[in-house]
């Protein structure tokens, strides 16, 4: 009997038992995977369809990731609308308040104590405008309805006097080693009511020149002595930007600075021709007064210089069109060298005109605005004379709008939210200014609504984004788990049959010298 076995026969079991073995491990493997389409696929040698199954995969994932951050919207938007009730509430208690105030006959002394809460409930109402969430601004003051009357326009020159309306005029400390005679600087401050805006500076400080600064508190966010291209060398020119010619007599040249919170400061050189030899100042040397010249005829009879003497230029220099300051200006932004052509702003192929500068340029250097003050300081320090004139005025456009990525072109824009500030300068302490603070109360009453409106068409869009976003990735999922769940079953049963195929191998090996040939052929 024991001959009866042949090495085929045990060898047909060993392979068999070898085989079936095999394919328990591999279906192992994929239930081990069941719920991963793609490894299924790569198991599976499908090349085709593991791609596939991956790159949905992805997407999926991208798309889970954009419906976590459509969250985050939606609670930076409810957060915009739980202060903008808060403001309501901080808005309904001053006007009864400012209605108390108002009555003419309301003892001086309770008057005082309602204008106390008053200002304090109005200084809770500027505080929002600083909040923040997840390191965003909430909200946006351009975005607010009601604007007060901003004034930041003041010229002056080195002949201001310390004191002159706010100005802070004292000598320079440290001032760059090569400067001469006795430096000084130039300070005013102002408060714009607003963390953003445009400052238009117009300067002229003639061949030495001055350094400028603006600052918005304590930030310094425009130097025109702060870039790569500025530095104390020990030239008396150092550390100043210079103008052509006489500062009361040559052409300006002009910052377009637009600033806001969590956002590049940048700047616009507006190159300006008005100026020539004619001394703007008169024999006085201050501009302003009464015997600056004037455009009195045609012949061109006006004063040069501060004696008084006839200029001989032909064209009044308010209508002088030639670029007196270009070779400096061109040098001091870090564009090369002037081609020479004075009766063009810049030179040939290299139009600036319109130009968006931040950060490093030149001379000049840029800062972004912490918005954590709306007050802005222009700042000159000089050793020669100079005439500015700066302008503020608001931002004409909300920057604060925020673009959530919805995937597929689903993006959703969110208007940006304000808080007004017509209340800046509000009181009720007499009746004349209950009355008028109740006025700017229902204004920016109002403005609530328009903004809790906003709010609320932001959080409709949210809405219809993060819906479609969660239904984009669960027929995804669904999709691919429906693979696993079939992979599941398919490879259960396979391991099932190849198990029952491995134990019944086993056997036979075990009991392959007991039986006969003839039935292990039949077996086999």
């Amino acid at each position: 009997m024991l001959a009866a076995v042949t090495s085929a026969n045990l060898s047909k079991l060993n392979y068999r038992s070898g085989s079936s073995s095999h394919a328990m491990q591999t279906s192992t493997r994929k239930m081990l995977f069941a719920g991963n389409a793609q490894e299924i696929a790569r198991l599976n040698g499908d090349a085709g369809t593991f791609l596939s199954r991956t790159r949905i995969g992805a997407e999926t994932r991208s798309k889970s990731t954009l419906s976590r951050s459509m969250q985050n919207a939606v609670s930076y938007a409810q957060t915009q609308e739980a202060g903008m009730r808060k403001l309501e509430s901080i808005y309904n208690r001053m006007t009864q308040l400012a209605s108390l105030a108002a009555d003419p006959f309301v003892d001086e002394g309770v008057r005082a104590q309602l204008n106390a809460e008053f200002q304090s409930l109005k200084q809770d109402s500027f505080d929002m405008r600083k909040e923040t969430f997840m390191g965003n601004f909430l909200y946006d003051d351009m975005a607010a309805k009601y604007f007060p009357v901003v004034d930041f326009g003041q010229a002056f020159t080195d002949k201001a006097v310390d004191g002159q309306d706010g100005l802070e005029r004292k000598n320079l400390a440290n001032p760059p080693s090569g400067w001469t005679g006795a430096p000084e600087y130039y300070q005013l401050e102002k408060e714009v009511h607003f963390n953003s805006g445009k400052f238009v500076l117009d300067i002229n400080g003639g061949g030495t020149g001055e350094r400028y600064i603006l600052k918005q508190g304590t930030q310094i966010i425009f130097d025109t002595a702060g870039g790569p291209d500025s530095s104390d060398s020990g030239n008396k020119h150092d550390m100043q930007w210079a103008t052509g010619g006489n500062a009361y007599t040559q052409d300006f040249d002009r910052f377009e600075i637009e600033y806001a919170p969590g956002q590049a400061t940048t700047f616009k050189f507006v190159p300006l021709t008005p100026g020539n030899s004619i001394y703007v100042a008169g024999p006085d040397e201050t501009v302003g007064t009464a015997d600056d010249p004037k455009k009195s005829d045609g012949a061109g009879n006006w004063p040069k210089n501060k004696n008084g003497t006839p200029s001989t230029e032909t064209v009044w220099w308010e209508d002088d069109v030639t670029y007196d300051n270009k070779d400096l200006y061109v040098t001091q932004l870090g564009l090369g060298s002037s081609d020479g052509d004075e009766s063009q702003p810049w030179n040939l192929g290299d139009d600036r005109t319109n130009h968006i500068f931040s950060g490093d340029v030149g001379e000049v250097k840029t800062f972004e605005a912490n918005g954590q003050s709306t007050k802005l300081t222009l700042r000159v320090e000089s050793n020669t004379i100079f005439q500015i004139n700066a302008t503020y005025t608001p931002l004409e456009e909300a920057t604060n709008n925020k673009t959530i990525e919805g995937g597929s072109a689903n993006d959703v824009v969110l208007d940006a939210v304000g808080i007004g500030i017509t209340l800046i300068d509000s009181s009720i302490d007499t009746a004349d200014n209950a009355r008028n603070s109740l006025g700017f109360l229902a204004k920016e009453i109002e403005s609530v609504a328009q903004q809790l409106g906003t709010i609320g068409a932001n959080l409709s869009e949210l809405e219809i984004a993060t819906e479609r976003l969660s239904n984009q990735v669960y027929l995804s999922e669904k999709g691919l788990s429906r693979v696993g769940e079939d992979a599941l079953i398919e490879e259960s049963t396979r391991f099932a049959k190849e198990n029952i195929k491995s134990q019944a191998t086993t056997a036979l090996l075990s009991q392959a010298f007991s039986v006969s040939e003839k039935v292990l052929q039949v077996i086999l």
